[in-house]
């Protein structure tokens, strides 16, 4: 099957764009995988207080719009990055990192931050439950994973889940390996497959997987970030400036 993620030409209706063009592919998947921070749970703000807090301690510079830019990545991953970008590696060790942000995100938690889900996203999880298999592929640590989506009661929705820190994910976003491990669970080749995700790493990691369709859930009504630019492209779009 082709893979139809780029050069779809787009309507010039007022519906969001990214729910119509989803809506005309759902029909063709036989299985559905999503990504989970950022996509079925709203956990960014709470990911970046630990993610401040621990840099703060350790010294290493973060700021926001970089943490969105390297949304997908493995922690151990941007950890390593970062200290390699800003010459630390003679005494900051990307695992002892890891260790103090785990600590830090416990922290902010026992402080009252709980990730709520984005109902754009679950309802379409709701809706496909029972019809077609369904799998969470996510570069997050698996009991942080199994623990937010249970906590919001969708848990039971999806018949795997996939995790970064997993032996079988040889490699984390933007490579495809994750989302290969994810179609090899549900028995579904990963041209018959839908992904949803909200990063640029994980839309990468997708179309180099060879997915059918890969969302940019960010694109979608009533996702919880970037609702103003969202609503100059529907302004754009209702005055025929496409």
């Amino acid at each position: 099957m082709t893979n139809h993620n780029h050069h779809l030409p787009y309507n010039t209706t007022s519906k969001c764009i990214e729910t119509s063009r989803l809506e005309s592919f759902l029909p063709l998947a036989k299985a559905l995988v999503f990504d989970c921070d950022g996509t079925l749970l709203d956990t960014m703000p709470i990911y970046y207080e630990s993610w401040k807090r621990t840099c703060e301690e350790v010294g290493l510079e973060f700021p926001l719009e970089r943490f969105y830019s390297t949304a997908g990545m493995p922690v151990v991953d941007i950890f390593r990055m970062l200290i390699e970008e800003q010459n630390k590696s003679h005494h900051l060790c990307p695992i002892q990192c890891e260790i103090r942000k785990k600590q830090h995100h416990a922290d902010v938690e026992s402080e009252g931050w709980v990730a709520g889900p984005i109902d754009v996203v679950t309802d379409i999880a709701s809706r496909y439950h029972g019809k077609i298999p369904m799998a969470v592929a996510s570069s997050g640590w698996r009991d942080h994973v199994l623990k937010g989506l249970e906590r919001i009661g969708i848990l039971h929705l999806f018949d795997t889940v996939v995790t970064a820190d997993e032996e079988e994910v040889k490699r984390g976003k933007p490579h495809p390996d994750i989302f290969l491990v994810a179609a090899k669970r549900l028995g579904v080749d990963p041209a018959f497959c839908i992904g949803f995700e909200d990063a640029d790493f994980g839309i990468q990691a997708l179309n180099s997987a060879g997915y059918m369709y890969s969302s940019d859930v960010r694109l979608l009504h009533m996702y919880p970030r970037n609702v103003e630019k969202r609503r100059q492209i529907d302004m754009s779009n209702d005055n025929g400036r496409w």
